[in-house]
């Protein structure tokens, strides 16, 4: 393998480092630009943990360290692999550890059989480990004090630029990180949807106008939806844009603001407390509320600001 190429580690280094998934995605760069780092095992149960967090670049750079032949680093499939492979949901912190220890553990016996025994460490940034079977477990910047004190000063710089992110892929659960992604995502798309109280006092005081919207595709690959709430008493009012319709399904009964009196008012649309449907593909949070005319008789429509679902 080694004539044709192909990343080998190297057992006249004495040592074998694996870094797990919370030293690995917050401390890639690290391991990316310090060349003394060698012989580092990459297991596939870390590169699934990258994967489930949408860690793209982390990933390309593991890959990229492994393919260096001056690294004699490797990424180890130890998920496919009948004498590593440790059942359990994979999702599932404690028992990504329990991979990477079992992973550890297997290098460090198979070498010993070959008589070419390793000191194999596991790097982490987590307190949730214990010695076994010969296989050491250190933090992260110990091990750098220790073997690469050179190293220290890099580690303490990433550690200080990182501390308020969420780059250690431990942190959290896999369903908690699902959570928050989309929590953050409805959040950043769509407008709160008005109170009771102030759709009562919108009504009242004119600055808010009831309802029911049907809902119309835009003419073009790239054209906005848009909502139309006709009324036979004045012009019907126009919602564009997703962001503005603001979660309204056609046939709902809805208050809208109506951003001015002239013909050519934008505004979008917002529902009231009570009503929050899920915010899925609530994409293009900044999509452009243009206004676009439609027929309404002999009067041109009244654009909405948002579309809030109206509950009495």
């Amino acid at each position: 393998l080694a004539r044709k190429g192909v990343p080998l580690l190297d057992v006249t280094l004495g040592q074998i480092l694996v870094p797990d998934a919370s030293a690995v995605s917050r401390f890639i760069a690290l391991f990316e630009q310090e060349d003394e780092l060698k012989n580092l095992v990459f297991c596939q149960t870390v590169i699934d943990a990258l994967d489930r967090r949408n860690r793209t670049r982390t990933m390309r750079n593991v890959r990229k360290i492994a393919a260096d032949p001056a690294r004699s680093s490797v990424v180890f499939a130890n998920e496919v692999f009948a004498q590593t492979r440790v059942h359990g949901k994979s999702a599932d912190v404690d028992r990504d550890t329990r991979a990477v220890v079992r992973a550890a553990e297997w290098y460090r016996q198979h070498l010993e059989a070959q008589n070419k025994a390793q000191r194999v460490v596991i790097l982490t940034q987590r307190e949730v480990y214990s010695a076994e079977h010969g296989v050491e477990v250190w933090r992260l910047e110990d091990y750098l004090a220790e073997q690469h004190p050179k190293l220290v000063e890099h580690f303490r710089a990433i550690e200080q630029a990182t501390q308020d992110g969420d780059m250690d892929v431990t942190a959290i659960s896999a369903g908690e990180f699902a959570q928050a992604r989309l929590q953050a995502k409805a959040q950043g798309s769509y407008a709160k949807h008005y109170s009771e109280g102030d759709i009562s006092d919108g009504l009242r005081n004119g600055t808010l106008v009831r309802g029911t919207i049907r809902l119309r595709a835009g003419g073009g690959m790239r054209s906005e939806s848009q909502g139309v709430i006709e009324r036979s008493d004045a012009p019907d009012i126009v919602v564009v844009g997703r962001a503005a319709l603001n979660r309204a399904c056609s046939g709902d009964t809805v208050v809208v603001r109506l951003l001015g009196n002239s013909e050519s008012s934008v505004g979008e649309a917002k529902a009231a407390d009570g009503d929050d449907d899920d915010a899925d593909d609530a994409a293009d949070s900044e999509d452009a509320l243009a206004v676009e005319q439609i027929e309404a008789g002999d009067e041109a429509p009244v654009v909405a600001d948002k579309a809030n679902l109206a509950t009495a």
